[in-house]
């Protein structure tokens, strides 16, 4: 029987799985206490797919037989590495968990793919998303805004995660940039072939490359006797994002 109500709720919703929602990997972990199990699947719902919303779940049921108790806890994310990242921080063990991962499943482009990947996958709690989307194709898009616990340059610490396929593609690509605030983050998805912005030096380190430029402009403009130059416009504020 359910240990408490939110089991109660997701066993329901599992209850209600049709065959659209695909279990992608599945494996049963037995506790070292006698009588007590952990279960955990990665799965794709092909209903959330086609309404564009975060359409991979991440399950885990502990039985314990002793009591007949389960517990169940579900995580819904736009990208099934974001699923397994969520497993893993339950308990999950890595390589188990892809041993099965069906050989159907879509596979990385390239090395900057598979490093985004990995660093997604064993993430731990270090991305709390705030936002994701998905778009149709022929280029099929989804975009995760999150923020980022252990950003390289605090000024940026809000990631963006993309991931593409092309239409009829057994491959993707995965990149992903930081930003220095949501509003910014959300300007760009509406431009999603624009270039990620990548961690640059932190704070501290800019801001005494700053001074130190403008030191020698400085220096240099006496040396040669030039006038003032106008100071440069400041950046455009970004756009607040639409409501959604």
């Amino acid at each position: 029987m359910p240990a408490d109500e939110n089991t109660a709720r997701v066993l329901a919703r599992l209850a209600d799985w049709e065959d659209p929602c695909i279990t992608l990997a599945r494996y049963d972990q037995p506790d070292h206490r006698t009588g007590r199990s952990d279960h955990f699947y990665l799965a794709h719902d092909e209903q959330m797919a086609q309404q564009h919303k975060p359409s991979y779940l991440g399950v885990h049921l502990e039985l314990d037989q002793n009591a007949g108790l389960v517990r169940a806890t579900v995580r819904d994310a736009a990208m099934p590495v974001l699923a397994e990242a969520w497993l893993l921080t339950r308990g999950a063990n890595p390589d188990r968990l892809r041993e099965r991962v069906r050989s159907s499943e879509l596979e990385p482009a390239d090395t900057e793919t598979e490093a985004a990947e990995a660093m997604l996958r064993h993430s731990g709690t270090r991305f709390d998303v705030h936002d994701s989307a998905s778009t149709a194709g022929p280029l099929y898009t989804t975009w995760v805004i999150a923020i980022d616990a252990e950003a390289p340059d605090p000024a940026r610490p809000v990631a963006v995660f993309v991931g593409q396929r092309e239409k009829d593609s057994d491959t993707f690509t995965l990149r992903h940039g930081h930003f220095a605030s949501v509003e910014s983050a959300y300007d760009w998805t509406r431009h999603p072939d624009a270039p990620l912005p990548q961690p640059g030096p932190t704070g501290a380190t800019r801001a005494d490359a700053a001074r130190l430029d403008r030191r020698t402009r400085t220096q240099s403009e006496a040396a040669a006797g030039t006038a003032d130059q106008p100071a440069p416009k400041p950046d455009a504020k970004p756009r607040r994002p639409r409501e959604r």
